[in-house]
């Protein structure tokens, strides 16, 4: 049962079921945490048995296996076999989305430090939770994360195994002299051994769509763990705001001294400033090989299945790209409204001492809050508009030089 006690301003309830804070930080954080699981890219902790630490560390090998599975065959037959520019352009998108999300499967594996540290943050914000409007605030964040973060996933998984399954099926085999060409999603070259033949075809193919699977996992991983992390610096940053209009909020004066809550909210400010610090540190670097990722992808001239296939998957990572965009937008104009709720508070119902502590409040407000992908580029709407522009370019530069 959910316990509630009453202020005596009726209207600000204290939550004080822990449980449910508990099943709310789960309910958050479950998909990402969940497919990074799979690919053993969650980081462990003392709690963890060691069953998961056995199959994590499998997971970690494997999934690297799966990766040079794909890219040195796949070189290979750049490099030694094929001539023609065109045909290793064609072979050279797989690749190279391959290669990406395995820097950014690496980079995360050495992240998980900071992400333990930022999960033991995320608790702690929850354990704090006391009023109802703040569970409030912070679950409906949690259910935007949540949202994208399963969009992102039924984008990413339905195109991408459809890509590896669907568009080689779709071309048919093909006949060169007394050779029958059996297509794969990834061209490859196996120096042991011909993988045209039955069943290292067979083992082939059933092997690319597993590294298929590891890379796409890779993808929603990443993009279901920055969901989570940036909307819960949303919801932290609402709180932020509320704290700030209680400052001056006349039902408040016989709660506390206005010192002590403008030492709460200074408190509660360096706190999420110091968690964004730590947010970007964990994805600057996996959106800047996002941003590379989404314009290394060539066209693929097909039949009508396998140009709708390709299609959806191409758009499929532009819209990852713009859940990673999307997200970056959302948190700048949070800041951006803590800035302006601090310079709206109506100092002069404080006394004259308290009002001058409201300049460092201000100060620090105004200060913007943003992820940067590498250090070079903000994430936001207006940069996945010149994202999409510098990819179009792209293609137009491969499809008029071949």
């Amino acid at each position: 049962m959910s316990e509630t006690i009453e202020l005596e301003d009726p209207k600000i309830p204290i939550v004080m079921n822990k449980n449910r804070n508990e099943l709310a930080l789960n309910y958050s954080v479950k998909i990402g945490r969940g497919i990074l699981r799979i690919i053993g890219g969650w980081p462990l902790d003392d709690e963890t048995s060691i069953v998961e630490k056995i199959y994590s560390y499998f997971a970690n090998a494997f999934c690297y296996f799966l990766f040079t599975f794909i890219l040195l065959p796949g070189l290979l037959r750049i490099f030694v076999i094929e001539q023609n520019v065109r045909i290793r352009l064609k072979i050279f998108g797989p690749l190279c989305t391959c290669s990406i999300n395995a820097t950014k499967y690496s980079i995360l594996m050495t992240r998980g430090k900071k992400i333990k540290e930022c999960m033991k943050h995320v608790k702690d914000d929850w354990k704090k939770v006391v009023l109802e409007k703040d569970y409030e605030s912070m679950m409906s964040h949690a259910k935007v994360g949540r949202t994208l973060a399963v969009m992102s996933a039924s984008f990413i998984y339905g195109a991408g195994m459809s890509y590896r399954t669907i568009l080689p099926l779709s071309k048919g085999k093909m006949i060169i002299g007394n050779l029958t060409i059996r297509p794969l999603a990834c061209p490859s070259y196996f120096v042991i051994f011909n993988e045209q033949e039955t069943p290292a075809y067979e083992l082939v193919f059933f092997g690319q769509f597993l590294a298929g699977f590891a890379v796409y996992s890779v993808a929603c991983g990443v993009c279901g763990l920055a969901t989570f992390l940036i909307m819960h610096v949303c919801g932290q940053l609402e709180i932020l705001m509320r704290m700030m209009r209680d400052i001056v909020d006349e039902k408040n004066d016989n709660d506390s001294d206005p010192d002590k809550r403008i030492a709460e909210v200074i408190q509660h400010q360096t706190r999420a400033r110091n968690f964004v610090k730590d947010v970007e540190e964990i994805l600057q670097y996996m959106c800047m090989v996002e941003i590379l990722g989404c314009t290394s992808l060539e066209w693929e001239n097909s039949d009508t299945t396998g140009l709708v296939t390709y299609f959806i998957f191409l758009l499929s990572f532009a819209f990852n790209m713009f859940i990673f965009c999307y997200i970056g937008e959302l948190l700048s104009e949070q800041g951006m409204k803590v800035g302006v709720t601090s310079c709206t508070l109506n100092w002069n119902r404080l006394p004259t001492k308290s009002a001058r502590s409201l300049v460092l409040i201000i100060l620090a407000s105004n200060h913007p809050i943003k992820i940067v992908a590498g250090k070079l580029m903000d994430m936001s709407l207006s940069n996945f508009n010149n994202i999409i522009k510098t990819a179009v370019g792209y293609f137009n530069i491969l499809r008029s030089s071949v």
